[in-house]
């Protein structure tokens, strides 16, 4: 019995570990799992900072093209304004010459007289043209009524 109480002794012996060695294990053991996660975290920031370079190069970008698309928006509504002032006073030219042009107002009449059923011997005598121009309007509304 002695015998197998020694064997017993000595085995439970070469399996048990110092008191002080367990506590260096798992030191170790924490040491390399916080080396795992901190390479872990590591590599998540780096891709992280990669995306978001390739995301604010892609704004940079699309920055540069806002302000060339708003320039030339601006350039096309000064060309507008422009062009509207033009139109605004050749329209107000055109006016100031139709209301001062006696010949206009002398067609003009002419014209409400053939639409009032004139002939072209009336248009001759009140509005002062030629025999031929007023046999062009006096066609000229035959036409428009046929049309």
């Amino acid at each position: 019995m002695m015998e197998s109480l020694a064997k017993f002794q000595l085995n439970t012996l070469q399996f048990q570990m110092p008191a002080w060695t367990s506590g260096l294990d798992t030191a170790w053991l924490v040491l390399a799992i916080s080396s795992l996660v901190l390479f872990a975290a590591s590599l998540l920031i780096l891709r992280s900072r990669r995306r978001l370079e390739k995301h604010l190069h892609e704004i940079r970008n699309i920055q540069h093209d806002i302000r060339a698309i708003t320039a030339a928006a601006i350039g096309v509504g000064e060309r507008v304004l422009e062009l509207e002032r033009r139109q605004r006073r050749l329209s107000e030219k055109q006016e100031q010459y139709d209301s001062y042009d006696p010949a206009n107002r002398t067609y003009e009449q002419a014209i409400h007289m053939v639409k009032n059923g004139a002939s072209a011997k009336e248009l001759m005598e009140m509005c002062e043209i030629s025999e031929s121009e007023a046999e062009l309007m006096a066609l000229m509304h035959r036409l428009d009524q046929t049309a």
